[in-house]
């Protein structure tokens, strides 16, 4: 009989090795296939289980070694490709690994695992696909195991992003996480990128929604701060183009709404508060002569000023005077006085011998003669007597030598005639009486 392990068919001379995978009892004419999972050596009267790491299907043959990628556990009838999630990278392999965080498998038989690229992460082990970086987070390295939130100026719009993207000039974004920026509002700005606020624009300037800068308002007009138009400067104020207040006018200048600049006030006005609207007109009996006046100057003596808004006083006109601070009007010198020039502060007397007849004139006159003024500011001369006479401009009048008499209004004597007579002083030649005479 054949041993275990061999055979032999009716014509033999001899017993056979049963070949590897097979098997047979004593005295068997045939080797027997071992089963599914199993093989064995030649010559064996029985069939083991295929070790892990090997694998045989059904009928002879050896266990195969299960190359990389795949893997078997004891008695396995083929060799298992890795799952998804899963690798083996040596030939051989009793069991799968699975991929660890950060990495993934996505097809079957995997002999390793790819690290997950920018913008996926694998937080658990055994991933067959990475997922993709939420939407306001990020990852920008390879292998990642998880994502991570967008910083506060940053935003990321969509899932997968391997960086955040900056808040263009104009947005802000102020948490983290974000997944969009959002505009400016209208009197704010933001200069810079990645800007997590935005800052109110300053004084005198203006923005519209979404600016990246303010603008100056125009010149005449100004804003508050964190406004959205610019409005004009009240009368009193002013400014020019550019940020800023509207400055208040100081005195001795004014500006009405919407003005570029205090105008300084003109000749002949003035202005005295800060922050005025208009200059007014200086009253008659002032003057303003230059600009920027801050109150309007009284006429001097000697000046008046009749109409509002001069820019200087009128010297008094000949024959008249001003004898008070800030008049509006010359006095015509009285009849017995005179003013010969302009500008009199008074009027001037007539002298004795003088005289001065109607108001208003500019000189005295003399006395014709034969006539005479004996006091200052005459207004007219008196006749001299009978007896004496005066030459022109004569403060008296003479008398006569004794033997001269004179008619009244005289300006010389004459002897008197024979049968008259006179002593010296006035009076007329008296007719000599009865039982006297006179020669001439």
């Amino acid at each position: 009989r054949c041993n275990p392990g061999e055979f032999s068919t009716g014509a033999s001379v001899k017993c056979s090795l049963c070949e590897p995978g097979t098997s047979s009892k004593a005295g068997s004419p045939s080797c027997t296939p071992c089963p599914v999972g199993e093989s064995s050596q030649a010559g064996s009267s029985v069939c083991k289980k295929c070790p892990a790491g090997r694998a045989k299907g059904a009928g002879p043959g050896e266990c195969i070694q299960c190359k990389q990628g795949s893997y078997a556990e004891s008695g396995a009838s083929e060799c298992s490709s890795a799952k998804p999630g899963h690798f083996v990278e040596s030939d051989g392999a009793s069991r799968q690994e699975q991929c660890p965080a950060g990495s993934h498998a996505s097809g079957s038989g995997n002999t390793a695992c790819a690290p997950c690229q920018a913008g996926k992460f694998a937080s658990n082990k055994g991933m067959a696909d990475c997922v993709r970086a939420r939407r306001g987070h990020y990852v920008d390295a390879e292998g990642a195991t998880k994502d991570t939130a967008c910083e506060p100026g940053e935003y990321a719009f969509g899932e997968g992003f391997s960086g955040c993207l900056a808040a263009n000039a104009g947005y802000f974004v102020d948490e983290k996480g974000a997944d969009h920026q959002t505009r400016c509002n209208p009197g704010e700005f933001s200069a810079a990128a990645a800007s997590d606020e935005c800052s109110k624009c300053p004084v005198g300037t203006f923005s519209s929604e979404g600016s990246p800068s303010c603008t100056p308002c125009d010149a005449g007009e100004s804003s508050d701060e964190g406004s959205s138009s610019c409005d004009e400067c009240p009368a009193g104020r002013a400014k020019g183009a550019g940020e800023g207040e509207c400055e208040e006018c100081m005195k001795g200048s004014y500006a009405e709404k919407g003005a570029s600049e205090c105008l300084s006030a003109e000749p002949g006005y003035f202005v005295d508060s800060d922050g005025a609207a208009r200059e007014d007109e200086c009253l008659a009996g002032k003057h303003a002569s230059g600009s920027g006046n801050t109150e309007c100057a009284p006429c001097e003596l000697g000046k008046f000023a009749a109409r509002m808004g001069m820019t200087d006083c009128e010297a008094a006109t000949q024959g008249h005077y001003v004898d008070l601070y800030g008049s509006d009007s010359e006095t015509a010198c009285e009849a017995g006085t005179y003013a010969s020039g302009e500008g009199s502060r008074e009027c001037t007397v007539a002298n004795a011998g003088y005289y001065v007849a109607e108001k208003g004139e500019d000189k005295q006159t003399p006395c014709d003669a034969g006539e005479f003024s004996a006091d200052a500011a005459s207004e007219k001369c008196s006749i001299c007597p009978a007896g004496t006479f005066s030459s022109e401009g004569s403060p008296s009048c003479t008398p006569c030598d004794a033997g001269e008499s004179s008619d009244e209004g005289s300006s010389s004597c004459e002897e008197c005639p024979a049968g008259r007579a006179k002593g010296a002083g006035e009076g007329e030649c008296e007719e000599c009486m009865k039982g006297s005479y006179a020669e001439k």
